[in-house]
């Protein structure tokens, strides 16, 4: 499985960006992709941040949208989706991090699933920590590796 985290929003170097980047290199398989919007209109910017988030998705792939209204699953159910497409012949994954307005409509409705990490608010650079380290444990989870206990 290709893996792919899109986000919306600056880059800022920090020390969750240290934690992200250290499981990044133990994923084979993963690109981060940062997308800015400039417009202050807000309606407007949700709209062009849902597209840029839609596109990313590669073909024969998958959007998973982190949402703070998401669902809230586990790491073993989140392995056990993203195992079913492998062997469905899905080859890309995208995880999706919206702007800071949210996510809006389209970007729900095109979303083939969309998770919580619970029904918290969190910082982007926290959640694009979260969801590399949840990439590397359903990499685990999937190759029966003990990192997952």
């Amino acid at each position: 499985m290709k893996y792919r985290i899109s986000t919306i929003g600056k880059i800022k170097y920090n020390d969750e960006d240290f934690i992200t980047r250290k499981y990044l290199k133990r994923i084979k398989n993963i690109e981060l992709k940062h997308y800015e919007v400039k417009t202050k209109n807000k309606k407007k910017k949700i709209e062009e941040e849902a597209d840029k988030l839609i596109y990313s998705t590669p073909k024969n792939g998958k959007l998973i949208l982190l949402d703070e209204q998401g669902e809230n699953i586990s790491s073993s159910d989140l392995a056990k989706l993203i195992l079913n497409w492998s062997n469905n012949n899905i080859t890309n994954v995208n995880f999706a991090i919206g702007g800071a307005f949210g996510n809006g409509v389209k970007v729900k409705k095109t979303a083939d699933k969309i998770i919580a990490f619970g029904k918290f608010t969190w910082p982007h650079q926290m959640v694009k920590m979260m969801i590399a380290e949840q990439i590397y444990r359903i990499e685990t989870i999937i190759k029966g590796h003990p990192y997952h206990k």
